[in-house]
């Protein structure tokens, strides 16, 4: 029997701040850069993952937390053994530093 294709969900919630992201029982209310580069990251380096999709809600918040996103997604596109395909999908809100994350995306 063969193996289903794995696609990894990234949900990207909440105002954009430097940090870690803070959850809450209704859902994350900030958006932490460094939670969403660790998401990144890991489903960059796992050859199990054919894809990621990042699903914003963003309002938008710090330029550089921002910033320092769009590198993680630059990174999952660059040549190498671990380039795989990067969708966006915007939910309600996708203005400021949340559209600009989502401006690397294939």
């Amino acid at each position: 029997m063969r193996e289903k294709e794995k696609i990894a969900v990234i949900y990207a919630v909440g105002s954009i701040l430097p940090g870690h992201s803070d959850p809450s029982p209704t859902g994350s209310s900030t958006m932490g850069d460094k939670t969403i580069n660790k998401a990144l990251k890991a489903a960059r380096e796992n050859d199990e993952i054919k894809a990621i999709v990042l699903r914003i809600d963003s309002g938008g918040g710090s330029a550089l937390a921002s910033d320092m996103m769009w590198r993680q997604m630059v990174k999952s596109k660059e040549k190498s053994k671990n380039k795989k395909p990067f969708i966006v999908s915007m939910s309600d809100v996708a203005a400021s530093g949340g559209y600009y994350i989502a401006t690397e995306a294939d």
